[in-house]
């Protein structure tokens, strides 16, 4: 009966196990992605999840495991958890002289380290700078272990190497999985080991290597990523003393993380939609995982951009920007640097960069002046704040030389880490006034004469002459054309011949060749003769100033906009009733500032004949702005003071314009703050 039983229960189970293969064996293998991160650009890192019948497996070959980039074969370095869950740590803490400022830090994040073990994990503390200290053997007893945190005291050298080996004689007897996690602000200058003797005993008993480089030289910071790489662990390299605590949670996540967690270098930092296929292959299966991330991205192409103000008086000081465009991913990490040059001579950069309303606002730049007259900006690891081309701004104090000059603003020696990037650069320049009073070439500005009397049209320099030091000017008018006998007859500002003149394509060309002293401060510039008339008829001549630099201790002006007429009677049997002599705008002090309350009188002179005539007297600025209406109406013969009050106003120059339907005088005026 028994064994008839058998006969019918043997084919059935045959048939199940037959018709359910896995049911004999594990599940299928699953793969999965996790924390996939692009903010370092080309660097990326994941973390690797492999589950065999629901369990996470540990121990994983990494060269059994493959990844494609939007179907390109990444070259992957994969760090995966052992067979054995329980971890060995040893924190190696440079505890030398130089890191008093970055102790409390230091303690602090170390002691989050040490939270984040298992229950299982034990932790080890030594200590290199007065000699090498085991401070803490190892033990379970986190508060034991922060306790011996809490009482260190920064003292002594930097025995790194002798430090680590130290760590690798701790680890050797331990079981399980084997970590040291070594920080050194300093190069080594006391060991008598080097670091090849570290990587060969940490491969040898299995240990793997985690190394932090805090404001390291560049040759100490290879040797500590190299310890790192060499023995499976992780590198980092800090600048500030906040930032070890994030680094500290990092590497505890590393040691406590049961995936493989896995970073490449990805070839492709312009496309912002990724596609990533892991294979993994274990114990004769094959898993595959996808995963689609979006990523921020990088400008191949870059331009960087000087942006500084157009002029300064001595002594300002005024705000100048970088500007990269277009503006940095607010998802990816920016490590730049430059050196900004300029003339030393002429200005100051002050070494405290703003970095208010820019994309660095609230983190720290670095600003060191390398050499005179050059100044290197550092961005490291910064997270754009802001979605703006404006990347920081700097301070410029303008200096007093002996006359005014362009200061040419430059980039040079552009670095940029992570993604590849061409740079354009575009400078800037402003023009250093060392002046306080503005020097313009003014004319009257209506005049009548009669035919048989030749046309003298006075050119003035206004604004202030100063005697004794050296002038340079030129200038250039348009005059009517098919205009006969015209001449420059010099002034008694300049020596004779030191102002040179010529006709050429219907200007009037005015020059001096060399600097010169001006003999008075009486202002006559020259004298235009053109004429007499020979035409019967009236002859109305246009003269415009297009343009003029006046260099004695101050800038250029630009040009008034509003142009002299001329006109003169023609040889005819009649008399053209002369016109009476034009009001005359004056204004005092000139220039003014707030030290004179900002505020300026102008002094309206009405000749015998023009007065009783309706007037408007308005205050432009430079773009020809209406800025204030201080009289309108009638005139009396005699002098009218009005009050011009620009506080609240930037400085700069502004036009008081007196005119009716017979006259228009200007009288420029500069405010300065």
């Amino acid at each position: 009966m028994t064994r008839s039983i058998l006969l019918l229960v043997f084919p059935a189970l045959f048939f199940f196990f037959s018709s359910h293969p896995g049911s004999l064996s594990a599940q299928q293998l699953e793969a999965s992605f996790g924390d996939v991160d692009y903010s370092q650009l080309p660097r990326v890192t994941f973390k690797a999840c492999v589950r065999e019948d629901q369990l996470i497996v540990r121990g994983l070959d990494p060269s059994r495991i493959t990844l494609l980039e939007n179907g390109v074969p990444m070259q992957v370095s994969l760090r995966c958890p052992g067979v054995v869950e329980r971890n060995a740590v040893v924190l190696v803490l440079d505890n030398s002289g130089s890191m008093l400022g970055a102790m409390p830090k230091l303690i602090e994040a170390s002691k989050r380290l040490v939270d984040s073990l298992g229950t299982m994990d034990e932790c080890a503390l030594i200590t290199f700078g007065r000699g090498i200290n085991v401070v803490q053997d190892f033990t379970t007893d986190k508060a034991l272990l922060k306790s011996v945190l809490d009482n260190m005291l920064p003292i002594g050298g930097t025995p790194l190497f002798d430090a680590s080996y130290e760590a690798c004689g701790l680890l050797q007897s331990r079981a399980g999985n084997k970590h040291a996690v070594i920080l050194t602000d300093g190069d080594d200058n006391q060991s008598a080991h080097i670091d090849q003797d570290v990587i060969d005993v940490a491969n040898m008993i299995g240990a793997k290597l985690h190394t932090i480089s805090f404001a390291v030289s560049s040759s100490i910071q290879e040797i500590m990523q190299r310890i790192a790489v060499e023995t499976g662990g992780v590198f980092f390299v800090v600048t500030r003393p906040s930032d070890l605590p994030a680094i500290y949670a990092k590497i505890a996540d590393i040691i406590t993380e049961p995936c493989c967690v896995g970073e490449f270098i990805s070839t492709n930092c312009v496309d912002t939609l990724r596609s990533l296929v892991m294979t993994v292959a274990h114990n004769a299966r094959t898993a595959i995982a996808t995963t689609t991330v979006v990523s921020p991205s990088r400008a191949s192409r870059t331009r960087l951009v000087v942006d500084v103000p157009e002029d300064m008086t001595p002594l300002a000081t005024d705000r100048g920007f970088i500007e990269m465009i277009p503006a940095p991913s607010m998802d990816l990490e920016l490590t730049l640097s430059f050196v900004l040059e300029y003339d030393q001579n002429l200005v100051d950069i002050p070494s405290l960069p703003f970095t208010l309303n820019t994309v660095a606002q609230n983190q720290v730049v670095e600003q060191v002046n390398v050499a005179p007259g050059a100044t290197r900006f550092m961005f490291r690891g910064i997270r754009p704040a802001l979605r703006s081309t404006r990347l920081v701004g700097f301070s410029i104090v303008a200096l007093t030389a002996d006359s005014s000059r362009y200061v040419d603003f430059r980039i040079r020696d552009i670095q940029i880490e992570g993604c590849p990037t061409d740079f354009d650069v575009t400078g800037d320049s402003t023009l250093i006034c060392q002046c306080y009073r503005a020097l313009a070439i003014g004319m009257d500005s209506a005049v009548v004469r009669a035919a048989t009397d030749p046309v003298l049209l006075p050119l003035r320099v206004t604004g202030g002459i100063e005697t004794g030091m050296p002038l340079h000017l030129s200038a250039r008018l348009a005059l009517t054309s098919e205009l006969d006998d015209v001449e420059v007859l010099p002034g008694t500002l300049l020596p004779d011949d030191a102002l040179q003149w010529k006709r050429e394509d219907g200007q009037l060309l005015l020059f001096t060749t060399t600097s010169v002293l001006p003999r008075d401060t009486s202002g006559l510039l020259a004298t235009i003769r053109i004429g007499p008339n020979v035409s019967p008829d009236i002859r109305r001549i246009r003269v415009d100033l297009l343009a003029s630099e006046l260099w004695q201790r101050c800038c250029p002006l630009a040009a008034s906009a509003l142009p002299t007429y001329v006109l003169q009677e023609g040889r005819c049997d009649f008399i053209l009733r002369r016109r009476p002599q034009p009001v005359r705008v004056e204004n005092a002090p000139n220039p003014f500032s707030v030290s004179d309350g900002s505020r300026t009188l102008i002094v309206v002179d009405v000749p015998q004949g023009s007065a009783e005539q309706a007037f408007t007297l308005d205050v432009l600025d430079a773009g020809g702005r209406l800025i204030r209406r201080l009289h309108d109406g009638v005139l009396g013969e005699g002098v009218l003071r009005l009050t011009f009050d620009a506080a609240g106003l930037p400085s700069g120059a502004y036009h008081a314009v007196l005119r009716n339907d017979a006259h228009v005088v200007t009288r420029s005026m500069l405010y300065l703050r």
